[in-house]
C-alpha cells in the first residue's frame, strides 16, 4: 500500500529530475514527497537544487504534526504535504510545482471547472495549510489544487499519476490563457546595449521578450507581484521606462525613473551610483530589483550569475502572464510583497548559495 524507504528515496530524486526535464519547477522552486506509511512520509529539503540531491537529502515527516528528527531542514511545505496525506488515505505521492500556466491562473484567485483554487497564504505559514486544507475537503473528487497567486499541489496515487496530473494540469491552464489573452505579433524589437547596465551586486544581465513581456511593456505601467516567487527573486515590483540603459539601470537599483538632475544626466550611471549608495554589495530589500521593463525591448534581467539572470527572465515572463490573466484580481499586497523579497535575501538565497 505504501512505499518503501527507499523506493520513495529513489521516486522522489527520480520525480524532481523528470520535472526540471519537462519545465514543470526549475532549481530550488516546489517540492516533492512520498508515503512511506500511514504516519510518516519521505520529501525534499528545503533550498537544494534537484540536481545536486542525493537520496539520502530527503527528510522523514510525521503526518501527524509535520514534525521531523535530524540536521536537515524539510521543504517550508511540509505542513501542505502533511495536511494531503492525513486528509487523504489513498494519496502516496504529492507534487508541489510553480510550474509556468498553472501559476498564472492561480494569480486569478478563482476556481476553474477542473481545479479548486485554495486561497492565499504566504509560503510555508499555517493559512496556506489550512486554506488548502480548507479547498480539499471541499472537493473531496479532486486531486489537482492551484495555490491562489502561489503554484499548484498535485495529489497522486503514486508516482506516475502524480507526474501525469501535474502536466495535464498545465496543458488545460495554458488553454486558459491563450483562450484569455488575445494573440499579438510583436515583430519590431529595438536593439538595447546590455552591456551599459553595469550594477557590482548583479554583473549578469539578460534581455528577454515574449508576448506577455511585451505587452507589460506597452502598457507602461509599473507591474505588480502577480505570484510570490517574483516577489522574492525579482522585488515588490518592476518598472517600466523608456529604451535607456541609464534609466534602465537606475530602475534596477530602486531609484526613481524620472528625468535626472541637469548636473548628472550626461554622467555615466556608474559614476552617480557609488554617491547615491546603489554599489553595494547586496542590494537594499526594500529597494533593489532584479528587473525592468523597457519599452520595445522587453524585460533587462540582472543577477549574481549567468543562472540567476536565466531563472529571473522566466519568472519575469511567468508574472507578465499572470498580470495580463488575471487583470481583475489584485496583486499580492505591498506589505506581503516585501516581506517576501526580505525574508528571501536574507534567508532563502543564502541558503542557495551554501
Amino acid at each position: 500500500m505504501y512505499y518503501s524507504e527507499d523506493e520513495a528515496r529513489k521516486l522522489v530524486i527520480e520525480a524532481g529530475h523528470k520535472l526540471v526535464d519537462s519545465k514543470l519547477i526549475a532549481r530550488t522552486w516546489g517540492n516533492i514527497s512520498a508515503r512511506i506509511s500511514e504516519d510518516e512520509f519521505i520529501i525534499t529539503p528545503s533550498g537544494r537544487s534537484y540536481d545536486s540531491l542525493e537520496p539520502s537529502d530527503l527528510v522523514i515527516v510525521r503526518v501527524k504534526d509535520a514534525s521531523y528528527e535530524g540536521d536537515v531542514k524539510p521543504s517550508s511545505e511540509k505542513g501542505a504535504h502533511a495536511a494531503v496525506y492525513s486528509l487523504r488515505s489513498d494519496v502516496n505521492f504529492v507534487i508541489h510545482t510553480h510550474q509556468y500556466y498553472a501559476s498564472a491562473v492561480a494569480a486569478d484567485c478563482r476556481d476553474t471547472d477542473f481545479a479548486p483554487c485554495a486561497g492565499y497564504g504566504l509560503p510555508g505559514t499555517d493559512k496556506l495549510k489550512k486554506n488548502l486544507e480548507k479547498a480539499i475537503k471541499a472537493n473531496p473528487d479532486k486531486r489537482e489544487f492551484l495555490m491562489a497567486r502561489h503554484g499548484t499541489i498535485i495529489l497522486g496515487k503514486d508516482f506516475d499519476d502524480a507526474f501525469k496530473r501535474a502536466s495535464d494540469l498545465e496543458d488545460k491552464c495554458k488553454e486558459l490563457v491563450e483562450a484569455r489573452i488575445p494573440s499579438h505579433d510583436f515583430t519590431f524589437i529595438e536593439d538595447f546595449d546590455a552591456s551599459e547596465v553595469k550594477i557590482t551586486a548583479l554583473p549578469f544581465v539578460k534581455v528577454v521578450s515574449d508576448p506577455y513581456i511585451l505587452e507589460c511593456c506597452k502598457a507602461g505601467i509599473t507591474v505588480r507581484s502577480y505570484i510570490d516567487d517574483f516577489a522574492q527573486i525579482v522585488g515588490p515590483d518592476m518598472q517600466v521606462v523608456d529604451n535607456d540603459a541609464w534609466m534602465a539601470q537606475r530602475a534596477l537599483l530602486g531609484y526613481s525613473v524620472t528625468k535626472p538632475p541637469k548636473a548628472i544626466s550626461n554622467m555615466p550611471m556608474t559614476g552617480v551610483l557609488p554617491r547615491m549608495g546603489g554599489q553595494q554589495p547586496a542590494l537594499n530589500s526594500l529597494i533593489g530589483r532584479n528587473a525592468v521593463l523597457v519599452k520595445g525591448v522587453g524585460a533587462v534581467c540582472a543577477g549574481k550569475t549567468k543562472s540567476d539572470a536565466e531563472a529571473i527572465a522566466m519568472i519575469v515572463s511567468k508574472n507578465c502572464c499572470a498580470a495580463c490573466y488575471a487583470r481583475n484580481e489584485k496583486p499580492l499586497s505591498a506589505i506581503d510583497a516585501r516581506l517576501q523579497r526580505y525574508g528571501y535575501l536574507t534567508s532563502y538565497s543564502k541558503k542557495i548559495e551554501a
